[in-house]
């Protein structure tokens, strides 16, 4: 399998040439975007790359963003890819921010993921040296938004924001609407996107990076911005896979009654809990009902995705 690097970058340049320099030797393509920077960034991107090709075969390209965000910067690079290599179904389009986060050592370990699965994201928190570096914010946000991840997609996230990323190009370019989120909280976007689909999807370790770089999430915003995406999400998905039955695989007759049901009626139960709290022992008790039945269907689709491919 081919590999590429998009690298979306916003005001670095102490850090973009540091972060082309790292690139592996099993990169064949790079695409760094530049998202409107107001500083150097492009023009040190643009040396580096020059450097880069002169001591090593590589395809590169400077592409320039429009300022939307992280989400539609990486979008921008992956169409220009997609432009220049033939037979997507042989290309890996990997992650690599423009901040220097991400260890390029782990890269081969992302890649190799995708012998089982179409897309494999890092994990911060499986990793032997943990997430002792990251700062203590970041890891409650992460570990809140993991939860809300894995209950909107059916599946076990341990690290959703983590944005250290393998997938298959073929796949990202059947799914269309993963251009609708494009800033900070796109790896939760593109799950939600893929869960609907049951895409085979895999976690795999990845070192924790901190430095001197400079985060642009800000918690108080993004945590309530993403958690309503997230709800919205499993709305959504629920609607889709239990009310009308759609998907790769349509879930059984009564598994769909029985999910609608107790959806519906835990919602209820919760807002006349307001008058009475001994009432929500109900709608808790069927909401883990809900969540087990649902991943056990995610698996089942998941699977099922992955035979029919095969």
């Amino acid at each position: 399998m081919h590999v590429a690097v998009v690298m979306p970058a916003r005001n670095e340049e102490e850090l973009i040439a540091f972060s082309i320099n790292s690139v592996p030797d099993i990169v064949e393509c790079l695409i760094v975007v530049d998202d409107s920077s107001t500083d150097f960034t492009a023009k040190i991107a643009a040396n580096s790359l020059d450097q880069l090709t002169s001591s090593r075969s590589l395809i590169t390209k400077l592409v320039s963003g429009n300022g939307d965000g992280v989400g539609s910067a990486i979008l921008l690079g992956i169409s220009e890819l997609a432009k220049i290599v033939e037979n997507h179904d042989d290309w890996a389009v990997v992650i690599m921010a423009g901040d220097g986060q991400m260890d390029p050592y782990d890269l081969e370990n992302l890649i190799s993921g995708l012998e089982f699965a179409d897309h494999v994201k890092g994990n911060r928190f499986l990793h032997d040296l943990g997430t002792k570096n990251m700062p203590l914010i970041r890891r409650f946000a992460s570990k809140t938004i993991g939860f809300l991840t894995s209950l909107a997609t059916g599946w076990n996230w341990g690290d959703p924001q983590c944005g250290y990323t393998a997938t298959r190009l073929s796949l990202i370019l059947r799914h269309p609407r993963l251009s609708e989120w494009q800033g900070y909280g796109y790896p939760n976007w593109w799950a939600l996107c893929f869960s609907e689909s049951s895409e085979s999807v895999k976690e795999v370790p990845v070192k924790s990076v901190y430095g001197s770089e400079k985060s642009g999430i800000r918690i108080v915003s993004f945590l309530p911005k993403v958690s309503m995406m997230l709800f919205l999400g499993i709305w959504r998905r629920g609607w889709s896979w239990y009310i009308l039955g759609k998907g790769k695989r349509s879930a059984n007759f009564i598994i769909r009654l029985i999910v609608s049901f107790l959806w519906f009626i835990s919602w209820g139960m919760l807002f006349f809990s307001i008058t009475d709290y001994r009432l929500l022992f109900i709608p808790f008790s069927f909401f883990a009902i809900l969540r087990f039945v649902d991943k056990k269907e995610q698996n089942e689709r998941s699977r099922f995705s992955t035979e029919f491919e095969m």
